[in-house]
């Protein structure tokens, strides 16, 4: 069992985001993590290198990229990516946006973390 107060996960800065590592004990399975997305904030294209990789909208309107497909995301939707999908998104709405992110397996932290 593992219980972590989001009080004691530390947040760091990755880019133009904010993140907060919500499961670090959990990695070898999966992970879940907040994304703070500034307004006008862009995540450059990359591939998933996850098996899955799933983005729930708590806050904001977040134009997603994926796959060759454009579509806007706003609070309560969720977006699947697959291992080797292409994807990208950025933050043009009028609010600070909120994501949670869902990974499968867990990332590898930054030294020090």
């Amino acid at each position: 069992m593992e219980h972590m107060r989001y009080s004691d996960a530390a947040p760091f800065e990755f880019g133009d985001f904010v993140v907060r590592e919500l499961s670090p004990d959990a990695f070898s399975i999966g992970s879940v993590a907040e994304i703070i997305v500034p307004i006008g904030a862009d995540r450059t294209p990359r591939v998933s290198e996850k098996t899955h990789r799933m983005y729930v909208v708590v806050t904001g309107d977040i134009e997603f990229r994926v796959a060759g497909q454009t579509f806007r995301a706003t609070a309560g939707d969720t977006v699947h990516i697959a291992s080797g999908e292409e994807y990208g998104f950025h933050n043009g709405g009028y609010e600070e946006g909120r994501l949670l992110l869902i990974r499968v397996p867990g990332p590898t932290l930054p030294d020090g973390y």
